[in-house]
């Protein structure tokens, strides 16, 4: 978390130096001043010189690099004296208010540079940085001590880059895209300056929302006492609504950052030992097959994933008799242990094989840990197993004792990854202590539905797997999202295209093949938008839409697979257009909220029938417009 924070910061201010010297680009470049023309595009390509020295994470390049930077932006600054009688005409008065902001927003972007290296360079080893000044740690508990000791030590350092974020984030807030223009010479001004406030905007609240959870590190680590963590694996390639379907799960014990797993069993142990009478809830009797009962192992209906943790917990201790008492629940699914192995290698797990990232031609091509794992899950059989799905545990251990024993130059690859993996959601935290969980919350790992402000407008897609095997695997997705702003109303309309572009597993198990891919693809589906938003039309379910009010959203519901489901090689599309809640205005922000287990997403985004963004949905993000 912490090492994802100094990058985020990194990256932001190479963002935000870019959109600022093009701002000032811009200011010279419509009034005549060609010495300060020269001395802004110095500054710019010292910046791409500080570009490169991070993509090649050559810390002291880097380091060099923006003493340049910020010895040409004070030329800069030297040479807009002569511009101050502007300030007395019309109009030109703001843009050279705005030169000096921006001025000033790149100084304190420089200055978060240097604390960030400052920071940094004590462990530009344990980093992977080029020219380290540290000798990274040799044993497994030296090296859990140096991680422990690096990641409390920054702290106040973050304390000093928040406040400088929160300047830059007030100084950008002063000045107004709309006094620009959109295009200056190809270059779109406008929209790069309202994608660097988002950038602050985002970066700024990541800081300062991680505060919490960070300066519980110690906690974490179980440096005061030993801690609990249930580990509950969410197969993805079964989407369910907090991630995928609970199949298997084990207890680690953390204790002063060593980990210990304690017990791993099959969810369907739980399910027998618990023998639910529940009747199922209305969404699993409508969508799931011959399911009445409601099981453990399809409890989280909820997309938030602490309301379902806490109903599975609650009877997940009447069961266990809270024999080993639980500090806190980690869910992963299947990319975290495909990233762990992609940088150690194979790993070998005694009494369960093998596994390894390589490409699987059975699964056309996935992962071979993944089809290793589901072959000892849900293969075929003629004889009753206890403990199908008790790998868990084992594997876990053998993955981390072999990250905690490899070479110097892995860690810094093994520390990307599980960060990465907590940003996109393939990683998530509940905690049972109040403030924990509260911390958890604030700084986005917890895997909650957003509660936004009542003026922010909100989007979030919830896709379940209504038993149809694996196919989640081969799934594909792209989105289209059309936003228009007229008569003060902000409508959407959002399209979907599902695909599935392998050929239909054999699913008759008397065969003895593994059913991955089913034939036909059935997919209960929920948008999640601010309340008081109104349905205009939907399409693509097969079942009329459902509405009502959850989680402090309006919720869309609709559902295909019976009559029109997803064939194997085929796709289908789903659409909805609503009305939003949430006015236009010129500070228009839209929070998308992704599906935790989800695979990156080709997301297109249209304002007022123009192309205004493409990216690959990976995490939440932040849009704003002016509307």
């Amino acid at each position: 978390m912490k090492i994802k924070n100094i990058l985020i910061s990194i990256i932001s201010v190479l963002v935000i130096l870019g959109t600022v010297l093009s701002c000032l680009g811009f200011f010279f470049v419509y009034l005549p001043g060609k010495e300060v023309q020269q001395s802004v595009q110095n500054a710019v390509d010292k910046t791409k010189t500080l570009q490169q020295a991070i993509s090649s994470k050559d810390l002291k390049l880097a380091k060099e690099t923006l003493v340049d930077v910020r010895r040409q932006l004070q030329v800069v600054s030297q040479k807009t004296e002569k511009f101050k009688f502007f300030q007395k005409l019309p109009r030109l008065k703001y843009y050279y208010q705005d030169s000096q902001t921006f001025l000033d927003i790149a100084s304190n972007s420089i200055d978060i540079g240097d604390i960030v290296i400052a920071a940094i360079e004590p462990y530009s080893d344990f980093l992977g940085l080029a020219g380290s000044s540290t000798d990274s740690a040799k044993t497994t508990q030296d090296r859990i001590a140096f991680l422990t000791q690096s990641v409390e030590s920054l702290i106040p350092h973050l304390n000093s880059i928040e406040t400088k974020f929160g300047q830059i984030k007030s100084d950008l807030d002063k000045i107004d895209p709309n006094l620009y223009p959109e295009n200056l010479r190809g270059y779109p001004l406008r929209s790069y300056l309202m994608k660097a406030k988002q950038m602050t905007d985002e970066t700024y609240g990541y800081f300062k929302d991680s505060r919490p959870l960070l300066e519980k590190t110690a906690w974490l680590l179980g440096k005061d006492k030993p801690r609990n963590y249930f580990l509950i694996f969410q197969n993805d390639a079964e989407l369910r609504p907090t991630g995928g379907f609970w199949t298997a799960y084990g207890i680690l014990k953390v204790d002063n950052g060593k980990v210990t797993p304690l017990i791993s069993d099959d969810i369907y142990a739980l399910d027998a030992k618990f023998q639910s009478t529940i009747p199922a809830p209305r969404p699993i009797k409508a969508y799931h097959l011959n399911v009445p009962y409601w099981n453990l192992r399809d409890m989280n209906i909820s997309p938030d994933f602490p309301e379902s943790i806490k109903t599975f917990l609650g009877y997940y201790n009447k069961i266990s008799g809270n024999k080993d008492k639980i500090d806190a629940v980690v869910a992963i699914d299947t990319q975290v242990l495909v990233d762990l192995v992609k940088v150690l290698g194979r790993v070998g797990v005694s009494g369960w094989g093998n596994f390894s990232a390589d490409p699987d031609k059975r699964c056309d091509g996935c992962p071979q840990i993944i089809y290793q794992l589901e072959w000892i899950a849900g293969r075929p059989r003629n004889y009753i197993e206890t403990d199908r799905k008790g790998f868990l545990g084992p594997l876990m251990q053998a993955l981390l004792s072999n990250a905690m024993g490899s070479e110097k130059s892995k860690i810094p690859l093994l520390v990307e990854a599980a960060v990465n993996n907590i940003h996109q959601k393939h990683i998530l935290f509940y905690f049972i202590d109040p403030l924990m969980q509260q911390s958890a919350v604030t700084a986005n790992v917890s895997g909650s539905i957003y509660q936004s402000p009542a003026k922010m407008d909100y989007f979030h897609l919830n896709d379940a797997n209504m038993s149809s095997a694996k196919t989640n695997l081969f799934l594909k997705q792209k989105i289209k999202h059309e936003i228009i702003s007229q008569n003060g109303v902000v409508e959407h309309k959002v399209t979907i295209t599902y695909q599935n572009p392998s050929k239909a597993s054999n699913c008759n198990l008397e065969k003895g093949d593994l059913c991955l891919n089913a034939p036909k693809y059935r997919d209960w589906f929920r948008f999640y938008v601010p309340l008081g938003s109104k349905l205009v039309k939907m399409t693509g379910s097969e079942v009329d839409p459902v509405l009502y009010e959850e989680l402090g959203k309006q919720v869309f519901e609709g559902f295909y697979g019976n009559k029109y489901p997803l064939y194997a090689q085929g796709s289908l599309k789903t659409s909805i257009q609503y009305q939003s809640s949430v006015a236009p205005s010129s500070q228009y922000t839209l929070y998308l909220q992704k599906q935790p287990g989800t695979k990156a997403i080709p997301y297109e985004l249209w304002v007022n029938g123009q192309k205004y963004d493409e990216f690959s949905w990976t995490t939440d993000k932040i849009i704003k417009l002016s509307l």
